[in-house]
């Protein structure tokens, strides 16, 4: 009986390393940093332990050997006793069973869900065991390391940003994120890859006025437009020398009612920010903060106007479009039919289509527009008419002028689909 007992404390001390092996390998960074704020002692002892893995692992699995084997043995000589020649073969297929359930699967069970708790409260004990076991902890450990600087692996693996998405994907798919949660994180991991061309209104769509132009003629002009800041040229509508703000246009005017038929707008205007297309967002946000500008005048390679780039274009990249009240006007220029289909402008930004739509068109970073989209698509300049299929849905073109698409018409798949029964039928 009294040998039945002792293989009973030995599966239990089985479970015991087994657990306390797993709760220390799934310790996360951020659970250490919350083991350090709760339990500040036995946040110290986890801490030691974590720095040296090599040591931790061979004192917990030189401990679990040493006790597998043991009771081994000792079932052995108990099986032999009870049941003669079959008692080996006996002992071996209850053991292993017993092992498998109590010394492994339920304690790494347990250890995962509790394996902060478990690692505070054993922390003492490994490090009284590791000193205990340092002369074969250090030779095990020396030996291991040999074996594993000759198969490559001597280098410690550090977190990448592919599996920081990774581990975000899972979170998603396991209702630990929303989705939301997960496209935000998503947005931080690539703003450092998107350049400022990717997100900038392209020159042709810049609204500037020449910097001569009165401030009296101004205002109806930003008025219709909703504009809060706008560029002002030189002459040339490429040369860009400066910045208004419609806010300052607003002071000078209520601060000098006089001499408001003679100012211009180069008497109210900001030096402009001026940076390349291959401006990194990122750095760009930085340079908006520092110099307390909301808008950049992006050049191209040859030095040319290439378009503009605004504060809220870089935030969007992050927390996704913001509309406000000037630009409702995009949004009602998609039109709901009463068939189920959707009538839109060729230059409407796809990121409107998107949001409207609630889809997502896949296509590359330099393309802002439903025109834009299809001649992607299709490779060449449209025609009318043209129909293009899309995994959403099929974007038939109605009106083209001077190569530009003025209007499409947008049948979701399932109106499609709809469609084709019923001419079917």
């Amino acid at each position: 009986m009294t040998g039945v007992l002792f293989l009973l404390g030995l599966l239990g001390l089985s479970g015991f390393f087994s657990g306390v092996e797993t709760a220390y390998t799934s310790l996360s960074p951020s659970q250490l940093h919350g083991i350090a704020d709760r339990w500040p002692r036995q946040g110290k002892h986890v801490q030691k332990l974590i720095q040296r893995p090599d040591r931790l692992l061979s004192t917990i699995l030189i401990g679990n050997n040493l006790v597998n084997i043991t009771a081994a043995s000792l079932a052995t000589v108990l099986a032999t006793r009870y049941f003669g020649d079959s008692g080996p073969g006996i002992a071996t297929g209850v053991l292993t069973l017993f092992i498998l359930i109590f010394g492994e699967v339920t304690p790494k069970q347990i250890a995962i869900v509790h394996n902060e708790r478990i690692a505070c409260h054993t922390a003492r004990l490994i490090r009284v065991l590791e000193i205990f076991f340092l002369p074969l902890v250090l030779f095990v450990s020396w030996v291991s390391s040999a074996i594993s600087r000759l198969a490559g692996g001597s280098h410690r693996r550090t977190p990448t940003p592919e599996g920081i998405l990774s581990l975000v994907r899972h979170a998603a798919s396991v209702g630990v994120l929303s989705n939301h949660e997960s496209w935000l994180v998503k947005n931080v991991f690539r703003f450092n890859d998107v350049t400022v061309s990717m997100i900038m209104t392209h020159r042709t769509q810049v609204f500037s006025l020449d910097k001569n132009t009165l401030v009296s003629d101004v205002f109806p002009m930003i008025l219709n437009r909703g504009f809060s800041r706008f560029p002002v040229y030189d002459r040339d509508p490429e040369r860009i020398v400066g910045v208004v703000h419609a806010r300052d246009l607003a002071q000078s005017v209520s601060s000098d009612d006089s001499g408001i038929g003679d100012l211009r707008l180069k008497d109210v205007m900001m030096s402009p920010i001026f940076v390349p297309e291959t401006h990194k967002i990122q750095t760009m946000l930085a340079q908006f903060r520092r110099e307390r500008k909301h808008l950049a005048v992006v050049l191209d390679e040859y030095g040319g106007l290439a378009g503009i780039v605004t504060l809220e274009d870089v935030v969007e990249e992050i927390f996704g479009e913001i509309y406000d009240e000037s630009d409702q006007g995009e949004q009602q220029r998609i039109v709901h039919q009463p068939d189920g289909s959707y009538r839109m402008a060729g230059d409407t930004p796809l990121y409107a289509v998107n949001d409207y739509l609630a889809v997502d068109f896949p296509h590359r970073r330099n393309v802002q527009t439903v025109a834009g989209y299809i001649s992607e698509k299709i490779g060449r300049i449209p025609q009318a008419s043209e129909r293009v299929e899309t995994p959403f849905g099929t974007f038939n073109i109605e009106e083209i002028s001077r190569k530009q698409v003025l209007s499409v018409r947008f049948i979701p798949k399932k109106t499609t689909e709809l469609q084709e029964s019923e001419k079917k039928l």
